[in-house]
């Protein structure tokens, strides 16, 4: 098993793969908020939302697909983390893009998200966190 998909994390990506695509869909090609066709910032609000709802879903598949180092910043993670950094730009955000699209990223990470629930925060309390963070960063 091990010999075509190189490890277990691999395996765990493959396994992702479908819902993962579908996701990228919504996020460059769906309609609004999501979509294209929305302001700036209310389609970062909407990623998100959607996202932290996908981490939350996938969050054991996710987490073994990123402990191996090269996995957590390349292929669909480092397109999330381009996108998060497209709409802060776009959305007319100030200051270091990088470091406030990573910062945003690191707030959906499966490890971060699974950590927060078992603590006892719902899903909407860590939507409504993300979602203030991002305004706080787009100035609103």
């Amino acid at each position: 098993m091990f010999r075509r998909f190189g490890s277990r994390a691999g395996l765990m990506m493959v396994l992702l793969d479908e819902d993962e695509t579908a996701q990228q869909d919504a996020f460059m090609f769906g309609p609004p908020p999501l979509g294209p066709g929305a302001p700036p910032l209310d389609r970062l609000l909407a990623y998100g939302a959607d996202r932290l709802r996908f981490v939350h879903c996938h969050q054991a598949l996710m987490s073994d697909a990123i402990r191996e180092p090269g996995l957590r910043y390349s292929g669909p993670f480092a397109l999330h983390r381009t996108h998060v950094r497209m709409l802060l730009e776009t959305a007319g955000t100030t200051g270091d893009l990088d470091t406030q699209a990573d910062a945003l990223i690191a707030l959906l990470d499966p490890e971060y998200v699974a950590h927060q629930i078992a603590a006892g925060r719902s899903l909407d309390q860590l939507t409504a966190a993300w979602q203030d963070t991002a305004r706080k960063l787009c100035g609103h």
